[in-house]
């Protein structure tokens, strides 16, 4: 089995144009812009610093009510932070958030992962893909994607829908949430996900980016670059387990299990060179003070449906 990077490395190639996209475009175009290929080797190399893995499983069995039941208030506005791949399954999966402490990861299909990125890396292509496709059609017929919703969970399935506002009224038309990512990154229509779906969601080991910049979120804590640089890594959210053991937003970890770290990333491949450990130390600073704080074990594997 590939390994969850060169896994990813395949979904972002795809997404910055490989053939199995481009192949199909007239003949005696080299089957992207140069644009695109500035944007395919920023993506690759964002790719090696990728990795996701689950955490615990959410029962279908409390998934919200269904659509036609929910008010606007029951959703919150999220945005798209990232495409990874799920450590186990090797799966693509799209990590929505309003901030690192509400993320809601959606499993999602290679093709959808690849339209997704290509949206959020303004890639230009010669010819239409199925997404901007549809996205034409909804506009040649006086359409408006105002919004997607991520409305519930059965069977370990997301559902969502599509509002379209047309010279008619408005109307909902049922998605795949996969499909419904891959059209408001590129309308810009917003991305509402139920409440419930949020606060169920199962908490992630996963690095992802953040505006080109690696986060990481392992053993309950996420973590970014240095805020005004430096060594070690900045703590965006940790759980309130981890909390209890003395680590909080703000903090900085310089050290894990005794070895120094420059970054995020690093944080990660620290942790998994000794992953057999049922506890690990980090040596955390704030304002100028150092500690040294245990960290629990990981969790086991779970499988997750997209």
């Amino acid at each position: 089995m590939r390994s969850p990077v060169t896994k990813l490395r395949s979904v972002v190639a795809r997404g910055a144009g490989s053939p199995r996209y481009v192949n199909s475009h007239a003949a005696g175009t080299s089957g992207r812009t140069e644009s695109s290929d500035r944007a395919a080797k920023s993506l690759l190399a964002l790719g090696g610093a990728l990795m996701l893995s689950a955490g615990l499983v959410v029962s279908a069995a409390t998934a919200p009510p269904a659509a036609a039941q929910l008010s606007d208030e029951a959703f919150l506005e999220v945005e798209v932070a990232s495409i990874g791949v799920e450590l186990y399954s090797r799966e693509p999966l799209a990590l929505l958030h309003s901030d690192w402490n509400e993320v809601l990861p959606i499993w999602i299909g290679e093709i959808e992962a690849a339209a997704i990125i290509q949206a959020l890396q303004g890639l230009d292509f010669p010819r239409p893909l199925t997404h901007d496709l549809l996205v034409s059609v909804i506009d040649e017929l006086n359409g408006t994607l105002e919004e997607v919703r991520v409305t519930e969970l059965r069977q370990n399935t997301y559902f969502g829908l599509l509002r379209i506002r047309t010279p008619d009224g408005m109307r909902e038309i049922d998605t795949r949430p996969s499909d419904a990512l891959a059209l408001a990154v590129r309308t810009n229509a917003r991305i509402l996900v139920h409440r419930e779906l949020v606060e169920l969601a199962p908490e992630l080991d996963f690095i992802a980016a953040s505006g080109g910049d690696p986060v990481v979120r392992l053993r309950g804590v996420t973590l970014g670059s240095p805020v005004g640089g430096g060594s070690g890594a900045e703590v965006l959210h940790v759980t309130p387990e981890i909390e209890a053991r003395g680590l909080e937003a703000g903090d900085r970890i310089l050290e894990v299990a005794g070895q120094s770290i420059d970054g995020p990333f690093e944080f990660l491949e620290t942790i998994m060179e000794v992953r057999g450990s049922s506890s690990i130390e980090v040596l955390r600073s704030r304002d100028g003070d150092e500690e040294t704080i245990l960290l629990p074990p990981p969790r086991g594997e779970v499988r997750i449906g997209p």
